[in-house]
């Protein structure tokens, strides 16, 4: 029996943790944490169980096409070649814009919150935008919303990345990183344990029902625009 180790970093979301992949005999048998990477102090559950998502008995490696009505109970799937595959769907496009402009057609897209296209991505959004469609439909996860939308709709500018090595005070509002983040996690109790202050607004603590952080945040604005005078008079 052969065994490697291969150093790497797991790609199943944005976070991309550093990790060890563990290979027998050609076969992925593990993912573990490799904490000599900037963001492998730990690994989550989701990058542990790769190989369970690799070999499962229902996952996709080739296209299909159905062959049967919708209303079929039994869609009578048929493996197709990757060009046929490809050539079908840029035919379908093509016709649908040619009828009713590429606004016309709407991209369904995975997460990469929780799927490995986040690598990929970018180059999804490059095709959408060069195929002249405003229409991308995709999944979204709590950890993500206010990160890729909220902040660019009210600021202009995307969240940016906390500035860990420097700062004194911590704030987490609705924000749990040991959840969702890994490697912020790892990099939150590291500014702790060197004595910063970390604040916590999480309504799972506090009991209340989900929401009442916003309250909090108005109740809190008038105060923070007396104190640091904004917006600039």
């Amino acid at each position: 029996m052969t065994t490697r180790r291969i150093a790497g970093f797991c790609a199943l979301c944005r976070s991309r943790c550093g990790c060890v992949s563990v290979v027998e005999d050609g076969r992925l048998i593990a993912v573990e944490p490799d904490p000599s990477h900037p963001t492998g102090a730990s690994l989550c559950v989701k990058g542990r169980a790769a190989p369970e998502l690799v070999y499962a008995e229902d996952r996709l490696l080739y296209p299909m096409r159905r062959t049967r009505p919708k209303s079929d109970p039994d869609a009578g799937w048929q493996r197709i070649s990757w060009d046929e595959a490809l050539d079908w769907t840029a035919a379908r496009m093509r016709e649908v814009a040619r009828r009713h402009g590429p606004e016309g057609v709407a991209f369904g897209c995975t997460t990469p919150a929780g799927t490995a296209v986040s690598d990929g991505f970018l180059w999804i959004l490059r095709l959408i935008r060069a195929f002249g469609s405003p229409n991308l439909v995709w999944g979204e996860e709590l950890c993500a919303w206010h990160r890729d939308f909220v902040t660019p709709f009210t600021f202009g500018v995307d969240i940016g990345t906390p500035d860990f090595e420097r700062t004194g005070c911590l704030l987490l509002w609705g924000h749990n990183p040991s959840a969702t983040y890994l490697a912020q996690a790892t990099a939150v109790a590291e500014v702790a344990a060197r004595g910063a202050a970390l604040i916590v607004v999480d309504p799972r603590r506090a009991g209340p029902p989900p929401g009442r952080t916003s309250g909090c945040a108005c109740a809190r604005a008038p105060t923070a625009r007396s104190r640091w005078d904004w917006p600039p008079s």
